[in-house]
C-alpha cells in the first residue's frame, strides 16, 4: 500500500490554530497544498516483525519496541497485531522545514495502514486521528492546521472552534488561477531545520501578551482570500509582509539576523512580500514576486537553494494498492 500526501503552505492565520487561542477566540487559517509530497509504503510481513525503512532501528518483534514515536502510536491506534514493513520518502526535508512534513507523514501513514487493513476512512477522520496521535498521545504543542491540510488538500480556509470542531471551506480557485499564482511564487530553502515544537512552546508561553497580533493575523485570512481570488498578487504580497511583521513579534525564536537579511534582500530585489513558512526559525522562505523581477531575487538569494513549486488540489491519496490485505481479524471497525 502506497500513499502520497501533500505538503502545505500556510498563507494567513498561522498560530490561531493553537488550542490556547482557538478555545477562547476561534481560529482561522488559509492554506494551499503543494505539488510536493510525503510518500509512505506499508506492507504486511509474514514473519511478524516490524521493520522501518527509515531511521537507525533494525527489525523488532513488538510495537512497543519501535523508537519512532509517530509510527509506534499510529500502529497502536490502528490495532496492528502482526508484522509490517514501512518505508517513507519526502520531496522536501521531512521535519523542521515549515511545510507540515511531520503531519503529512502522520496522515499518510494512517491512510496506508488503515487501508492495508481494509479499514479506509475519509480525509476529515484521517485529520482527526492524526491530531489525536500528535497532540493527545505524543503531547506535541502544535496546532491542527497541518493535519487537515495534508488530509484534505487544495486551497481551503479552516476554522477552529472552541468545542474542538474543525470546519473547512474550499476556496474556488481554478487550475488556471493556481498556475498563474505559481508563476508569481518563489520558494527558497534556508538550509536550517528546527523542531517546530520548540518554537511553538515559546510562542504559547507568550500568547496572552500577543493576542492583538494574533487577532490581526486572523483578520488577514478573509482579506487574503479575497485578494487571492482576484489574482491581486501585489496586494497579496503586501498582506503577507504585514502578517510576517506581526508573526515576528510572537517569539524571538521565529526569526534571526540571517532570515531578516534574506527577506529584506528579496524585497529590495523586487519581491512583493513573503514569509518564513511554518513555526519559524528556519525552513523555507516563500515570496510573491512578479516574473520580471524573479531573476533579480534569485541573484540576491543566490546562496540559498530554490525549490520549484506548483500547487495540488488533492489531499492524501492511495496511489498503489496491495494485491492482498492483512488478516481481516486485525481490522478495527467503527473509525
Amino acid at each position: 500500500m502506497v500513499t502520497s500526501t501533500p505538503l502545505r503552505v500556510s498563507l494567513f492565520g498561522g498560530g490561531t490554530d493553537l488550542p490556547d487561542y482557538y478555545r477562547a477566540h476561534g481560529g482561522q487559517v488559509l492554506s494551499l497544498t503543494l505539488d510536493k509530497y510525503v510518500h509512505v509504503a506499508a506492507k504486511a510481513r509474514w514473519d511478524g516483525r516490524f521493520v522501518l525503512g527509515y531511521g537507525r532501528q533494525g527489525p523488532v518483534r513488538s510495537i512497543d519496541e519501535i523508537d519512532h514515536p509517530i509510527t509506534r502510536e499510529v500502529l497502536r491506534l490502528a490495532g496492528v497485531s502482526s508484522g509490517i514493513e514501512i518505508v517513507s520518502m519526502s520531496d522536501a526535508p521531512a521535519e523542521g522545514s515549515g511545510l507540515g512534513g511531520s503531519s503529512a507523514f502522520t496522515v499518510g501513514l494512517l491512510n496506508a495502514v488503515l487501508t492495508l487493513q481494509g479499514d479506509a476512512v475519509g480525509p476529515a477522520r484521517l485529520a482527526e486521528l492524526a491530531c489525536h496521535v500528535e497532540i493527545d498521545l505524543l503531547g506535541e504543542p502544535i496546532g491542527k492546521q497541518d493535519q487537515f491540510a495534508a488530509a484534505m488538500g487544495g486551497c481551503r480556509e479552516y476554522s477552529f472552534h472552541a468545542d474542538e470542531d474543525v470546519t473547512t471551506d474550499s476556496v474556488g480557485i481554478s487550475a488556471a488561477q493556481l498556475a498563474e499564482l505559481g508563476a508569481n511564487v518563489l520558494v527558497f530553502y534556508t538550509g536550517v531545520t528546527r523542531r517546530a515544537s520548540d518554537v511553538l512552546r515559546d510562542q504559547r508561553a507568550q500568547m496572552s501578551r500577543n493576542l492583538d497580533h494574533l487577532h490581526s493575523m486572523k483578520s488577514h485570512v478573509a482579506e487574503g482570500r479575497d485578494r487571492l481570488m482576484k489574482g491581486d498578487f501585489e496586494g497579496l504580497g503586501s498582506l503577507l509582509r504585514q502578517s510576517w511583521e506581526r508573526k515576528k513579534r510572537l517569539s524571538k525564536q521565529i526569526h534571526n539576523a540571517s532570515i531578516d537579511h534574506w527577506y529584506d534582500s528579496a524585497l529590495a530585489a523586487g519581491a512583493y512580500g513573503g514569509k518564513l513558512l511554518g513555526a519559524g526559525g528556519g525552513g523555507f522562505l516563500f515570496f510573491l514576486c512578479p516574473p520580471q523581477r524573479q531573476a533579480a531575487v534569485r541573484t540576491a538569494l543566490r546562496e540559498l537553494a530554490e525549490m520549484p513549486v506548483g500547487f495540488s488540489a488533492a489531499g492524501t491519496e492511495v496511489i498503489l494498492r496491495s494485491a492482498a490485505s492483512s488478516d481481516p481479524a486485525t481490522v478495527r471497525p467503527g473509525w
